[in-house]
């Protein structure tokens, strides 16, 4: 007599399906994307460094391309906290008419000194005038042949804004005031300096541009030759299944690298020059009666220039692997 063995239940095993799977490989996919960013990083470092002749060469062409525009910026920057102080002479001197008492004139000086336009206002007397020209000239008034103080009463107002078309617009409310007989006011100077910093900052921003496109030219041939050099073994990764960004991403660090140590080498260059330049410069300069306002570049100004230069190299790194890595196809 046989006796069967009672069925015992099986437990199922749990059906995976495709959303579970790449759930679980998600985890590893990143770890193997992070590690390749990393592979590729450290290796476009060595490549570069196994060639330290030519790769210096190009980092040398970068610093250089990315200096001089950055010395026109110090230049200018040097210039305009130069001229800060010059500008702020900018003032307007009402002359009143002869004869008005010193109270009136004291009264005006008051109005015009709590208007928001300006920023101070003080009156000169007839005879405060009177005395300081003759302590400028170093003559009495019988010598001149005068017997009477031909000065009149003056009111000096300087204006809280510095621009040319605010100033002229301070004159013309000025002007019409009934005890006011003249309005000085030299805007020329003014206009003419603005208009050469205007000048200069166009000039150093074409100078910076046309630059950059030789740092991009530059990068970009460099990598050119890059993907030819690797041409073979692009093919065969290709073969294997390799995504697009699996074989632009070596290309990608070589142009970070690149713009990273050539920013570098620019702030290097930066710095020396300016150093170099303090002494002379000083020396120049005192000559005039100015003092040398020597910029340095500070911590925001060179985090900007070594972003620059990797902005402009990695997109001369993007403009190379558009136009090249489909010569490496797979035939």
């Amino acid at each position: 007599m046989s006796t069967r063995t009672p069925n015992r239940p099986t437990a199922k095993k749990p059906v995976q399906n495709s959303a579970n799977r790449r759930r679980d490989s998600a985890p590893g996919n990143r770890s193997a994307w992070l590690r390749h960013h990393r592979d590729c990083a450290s290796q476009s470092l060595m490549r570069l460094l196994r060639s330290p002749v030519s790769s210096a060469l190009t980092w040398l062409v970068i610093a250089i391309s990315l200096t001089l525009p950055t010395l026109f910026y110090l230049a200018l920057s040097s210039l305009q906290a130069q001229t800060e102080q010059w500008q702020e002479g900018g003032q307007i001197t009402l002359y009143l008419e002869q004869g008005l008492p010193d109270s009136d004139g004291d009264r005006l000086t008051r109005e015009l000194d709590a208007r928001p336009e300006v920023a101070r206002a003080y009156y000169i007397s007839a005879d405060e005038a009177w005395t300081s020209f003759q302590e400028t000239l170093s003559i009495n008034r019988q010598a001149l042949g005068f017997t009477d103080n031909p000065l009149p009463a003056s009111i000096v107002v300087v204006p809280s804004q510095q621009n040319s078309s605010q100033l002229e617009a301070l004159q013309l409310i000025i002007r019409g005031l009934p005890e006011v007989e003249d309005v000085q006011l030299d805007l020329a100077w003014i206009d003419r300096l603005n208009r050469f910093l205007e000048l200069i900052y166009s000039i150093v921003t074409g100078l910076a541009v046309l630059l950059g496109v030789a740092v991009l030219l530059v990068v970009g041939n460099t990598i050119r030759l890059a993907i030819e050099s690797r041409k073979d073994e692009i093919r065969v990764i290709k073969l294997l299944g390799a995504t697009e960004a699996f074989v632009r991403r070596p290309f990608v660090y070589l142009g970070i690298w690149y713009g990273l140590l050539g920013g570098v080498a620019a702030w290097i260059l930066v710095t020396a020059v300016a150093w170099w330049l303090r002494s002379p410069l000083t020396a120049f300069l005192n000559t005039y009666g100015l003092e040398a306002n020597v910029s340095w570049l500070g911590f925001t100004d060179t985090l900007v220039l070594i972003l620059a230069s990797i902005g402009v190299s990695l997109a001369g790194a993007h403009i190379a692997l558009q136009r090249h890595l489909k010569d490496a196809e797979p035939r």
